[in-house]
């Protein structure tokens, strides 16, 4: 099997952890603040909290999952595993950063379980790797955009 796709980045947000994580809170609106997100059925952001998810990349592929909460401290931290079309652990941390505002960070180390997708990763990793910060791009404008109205600080 392949080496997993691994992600680690960080947000500054123009609102405090609280804030931030209340907005994060409301799984029932993700479906309407990310265009990628084909399918999405959550109930809160808690310990014990399973999310079933599809998504659809620019490539012609679809991955589906579900999310497992297995630690919610809020504001601060959400720990989750991911099974499916993708394998293993996501985090989220939320911190304080400068004058009412938050930093988020973002990392997880996913493999690929689908054989399709196994096998096309093998050459394709690249345009794997293109897609997926697309989605995450445009997932944080669209975040920003339609969950916090536009309140960042970058």
């Amino acid at each position: 099997m392949g080496a997993p796709f691994t992600f680690d980045r960080r947000w500054d947000f123009a609102i405090p952890p609280d804030e931030l994580w209340a907005t994060l809170s409301r799984t029932d609106e993700y479906p309407e603040w990310w265009s990628w997100l084909r399918e999405f059925d959550a109930v809160g952001l808690e310990e014990g909290a399973v999310a079933r998810c599809v998504i659809r990349a620019p490539l012609p592929y679809a991955l589906r999952f579900t999310v497992h909460v297995e630690q919610a401290v809020k504001p601060e931290l959400v720990d989750t595993v991911i099974h499916g079309d993708l394998d293993g652990p996501a985090r989220l941390e939320i911190a304080p950063s400068g004058p009412g505002g938050s930093t988020a960070r973002l990392t997880w180390a996913l493999e690929l379980r689908d054989p399709v997708l196994r096998r096309l990763a093998v050459l394709g990793r690249p345009a794997m790797t293109w897609a997926h910060d697309r989605v995450v791009a445009s997932g944080l404008r669209q975040f920003e955009q339609r969950a916090l109205d536009g309140r960042t600080a970058g």
